[in-house]
């Protein structure tokens, strides 16, 4: 079993010593760094084997949002898992824009924070429901549960075909897959997603960066 290698860069000694509690009763998963500071972080990423970072880009004067493409220029095979507590649309938006691998809140579980690592470490993407509905634009609920939305690589390409305007018989040619695979793929991303129609699934998939704004005019014709 492959050993997961994980930095911690969070200001906040808690929170780091809390998930380094969590982390290391887990078999196969080792924190290989703490950092506080960006210069540490970077520093850490070119020197270590580090297959996770766990960032809160919260506290702009050690770790901004920008830093997220810096760090996936010095290791372009690192994922990155964001883990905040953040409530304006702009900014997770902006975060999500990035590429991050995953992004969880602060109100998250320990059970929801290890299935989105072993998630990451299959190249699966992972946002929990806060953050969904927040690029939704849904209001926030009060749920301490984020209820994962765990998506696959499949998933994430038949959410950009259908949102570029592929009906579900285009998808199934287009992937090589049968209609009833491509019919299952899209039940499951809504249930997820927790969304029921093609419009909410275009907004997501904006939000998120899946696609260009422009290219959603196209979807009219699933």
């Amino acid at each position: 079993m492959k050993t997961i290698n994980i930095i911690l860069a969070d200001t906040q000694f808690l929170i780091r010593e809390g998930l380094k509690s969590l982390l290391e009763t887990q078999q196969g998963v080792t924190i290989v760094a703490e950092c506080i500071e960006k210069s540490d972080l970077f520093l850490q990423l070119r020197n270590l084997q580090v297959d996770i970072v766990i960032l809160d880009h919260t506290h702009q004067e050690n770790f901004a949002v920008s830093d997220i493409s810096l760090l996936q220029i010095i290791n372009p095979d690192v994922k990155i898992l964001i883990i905040a507590d953040i409530h304006e649309k702009q900014i997770v938006q902006q975060v999500v824009g990035y590429g991050v691998n995953g992004f969880l809140t602060k109100t998250c579980d320990s059970a929801e924070i290890l299935d989105a690592i072993h998630c990451l470490m299959q190249n699966e993407k992972m946002y929990c429901h806060k953050v969904v509905d927040i690029l939704l634009g849904f209001p926030a609920t009060e749920s301490n549960n984020c209820e994962p939305a765990i998506l696959s690589d499949r998933e994430i390409e038949v959410i950009r075909l259908i949102a570029n305007g592929y009906t579900t018989k285009e998808i199934a040619e287009a992937l090589y897959r049968s209609f009833h695979t491509i019919s299952t793929h899209r039940k499951n991303i809504m249930k997820k997603l927790h969304i029921k129609s093609t419009s909410e699934l275009l907004v997501y998939a904006m939000n998120t960066g899946l696609i260009q704004p422009d290219t959603s005019l196209q979807a009219s014709r699933n």
